[in-house]
């Protein structure tokens, strides 16, 4: 505990502790009749609102991904090998504004929850529906991996993850897991 960085590792717990309440308190912001929909658990029951989905769409754009492997990447292979991000995203807005509302509504209208139920619904097609479920879970475990990654480099950046010893290197990583998995359950 001697390479503690004190100030940095108090800010990490008061956001944590913050999110965390967040986390509870959204749980029981908006209770549902029953969760026997779909919708509910994918969805949160298709009531988020303007505001909520754009925190929501910030969580997801900028993450480990932009933070860590960007950096790295520029970093270990040359500005050149990370800048297509900056590009990729300035492109990537016009189209998602575009094509996603209109993918929303559709979606919305016939009661679809995944790209898979989109796909099945408009194509009728079984196989090709299993295939994009498939690859939607196969290109989310790297996604994971990058977020567990980004984790671990905060917590050895504070001074309290990367010892010699594995389970103490991962206890604060399995902590902040076990807060998530249980405010996402409730």
């Amino acid at each position: 505990m001697t390479d503690v960085n004190w100030v940095a590792l108090i800010i990490l717990v008061v956001l944590f502790a913050m999110v965390a309440v967040m986390g509870f308190w959204a749980s029981r912001w908006r209770r549902p009749d029953s969760m026997e929909s779909l919708d509910e658990w994918g969805l949160g029951g298709r009531s988020f609102g303007t505001w909520i989905t754009w925190f929501l769409l910030g969580g997801d754009l900028y993450t480990a991904y932009t933070f860590v492997a960007v950096p790295a990447a520029m970093f270990g292979a040359g500005a050149v090998s990370g800048f297509f991000a900056v590009p990729y995203t300035i492109i990537l807005y016009p189209i998602i504004f575009i094509f996603m509302a209109r993918l929303w509504s559709v979606s919305h209208r016939h009661g679809y929850v995944t790209p898979a139920d989109f796909v099945s619904g408009r194509h009728g097609s079984r196989g090709l529906s299993l295939a994009v479920a498939i690859t939607g879970f196969v290109a989310t475990m790297p996604y994971i991996a990058l977020q567990l990654v980004g984790i671990q480099a905060v917590l050895e950046v504070t001074g309290v993850g990367g010892s010699g010893n594995v389970l103490a290197a991962d206890l604060p990583l399995f902590i902040a897991f076990l807060v998530l998995a249980l405010y996402t359950y409730t």
